[in-house]
């Protein structure tokens, strides 16, 4: 048995084959899949599929069974759901009619979100739910989320909230402690010395530093520099950027390139520009950045593009 979290009352673990049943059941109550869109098994087969076909492994988390510690009775479920096509991830609960009002759907909901800003270090976790289904608004309210809009989902009228990770914080740092993580990202495998930028230590500089609790996990550097490309007088080139491999892949650059454009407005600064990464190309798409001509070789470095937006 695979536990996942315990709490004052329950514990969270992965699903097994004999859960089918409780699977089976809770979705043929009309009232447990009212207002979810879900429809009912055909048969105790087809939850018995379900759970074979279930892979934890493909985004490290999922729906977990949530039971009694005291007992080991099963109640429902609760768990984390990764959207590939919205990268984002959600909270979700369904438990049996006979266990609703007693606290289990708050209880299993903050520890998902507890485990997935501690363990799988996410930066949001978001929820939804039929904007009639007022037992489970209160439920995500409890646990800390936050409205954000009513929207249609999967065919629905809904309310959607979330709920950002306290342990994430940006700091002003100096350039020496950038290395830290620019060596793994950026010259992995090369002496520190090579991690050192022209222009780390200019006047204008400032690097930021994204730090999970205490621990640095994310850098990026700004350089008051000017282009040919670009006609602007204040221009600013972004150096460094690197997130730590084990916090890849949660949105954290954002949080970074964020940050650095609020600081460069504040700076009066009219354009930010920078040497871009093959690999990276989408993400800054992603953040309103535009190729400026042909890739170029940086020698043990890579393939790279230069890429830009226009701040004022």
């Amino acid at each position: 048995m695979n536990i996942i979290f315990k709490t004052n009352r329950l514990y969270l673990r992965e699903f097994n084959i004999q859960d089918a049943i409780h699977l089976y059941k809770m979705n043929n109550d009309p009232d447990v899949i009212k207002y979810t869109g879900d429809l009912a098994f055909n048969s105790l087969e087809d939850a018995e599929k379900l759970l074979l076909d279930y892979d934890y492994k493909a985004f490290n988390m999922g729906r977990w069974a949530v039971c009694l510690k005291e007992n080991d009775t099963f109640l429902g479920w609760c768990g984390l759901k990764y959207h590939p096509n919205e990268k984002l991830v959600e909270v979700g609960y369904r438990f049996y009619k006979t266990h609703w009002n007693k606290g289990y759907a708050t209880e299993s909901a903050k520890a998902s979100i507890t485990y997935g800003f501690e363990t799988l270090k996410l930066r949001e976790i978001y929820a939804h739910a039929h904007i009639d289904n007022l037992p489970s608004h209160s439920v995500i309210e409890k646990c800390g989320l936050h409205f954000i809009n009513e929207a249609i989902y999967d065919g629905m009228p809904a309310k959607l909230y979330k709920i950002e990770s306290p342990f994430y914080s940006i700091k002003h740092i100096s350039a020496h402690e950038t290395y830290i993580v620019r060596q793994p990202v950026l010259r992995e495998g090369r002496p520190i010395e090579d991690c050192v930028f022209e222009g780390d230590n200019f006047e204008d500089t400032f690097h930021l530093g994204l730090f999970f609790k205490s621990q640095l996990v994310g850098v990026a550097s700004y350089m008051n520099n000017k282009s040919k490309l670009f006609s602007e007088e204040n221009q600013y080139q972004l150096r460094g950027m690197a997130i730590l491999k084990e916090f890849q892949h949660k949105g954290l650059g954002k949080l970074l390139v964020i940050e650095g454009e609020k600081i460069l407005l504040q700076k009066k600064a009219e354009r930010l520009w920078f040497n871009a990464r093959e690999i990276a190309i989408s993400f800054y798409k992603n953040n309103n950045y535009h190729i400026h001509g042909n890739a170029f070789n940086i020698p043990q470095v890579g393939i790279h593009y230069i890429m830009s937006k226009k701040l004022i």
